[in-house]
């Protein structure tokens, strides 16, 4: 994998290792009974913040593998966690064929 995508990949990686982080963590503040208004607002935001912040990174590993931006994009948008295992499957495949020969 070049340097340039995987850069991109490990920081689309950590982005969504937050979101993951931050719904836990929100779920969690509001199944609960005395529910903190002001500590569910900031989580619902930093949710809502790295998952933009894991799509773009996403967009810039699928820019510099010299793929076309607009379909993948578009595919993030629509269906994001399944689309991000697809692209990363694919990438990660390209690396390895090329290892192989």
């Amino acid at each position: 994998m070049k340097p340039a995508v995987k850069n991109a990949v490990e920081s689309a990686l950590v982005a969504g290792a937050v979101g993951i982080t931050c719904l836990w963590f929100l779920v969690q503040a509001a199944s609960a009974e005395d529910m903190d208004t002001a500590k569910v607002t900031l989580l619902a935001l930093g949710l809502g913040a790295s998952v933009a912040v894991h799509i773009v990174f996403m967009a810039q590993a699928v820019m510099r593998d010299g793929r076309r931006l607009l379909p993948w994009l578009a595919a993030l948008i629509v269906a994001a966690p399944v689309t991000s295992v697809v692209l990363l499957v694919l990438l990660y495949e390209k690396t390895t064929t090329a290892a192989v020969e």
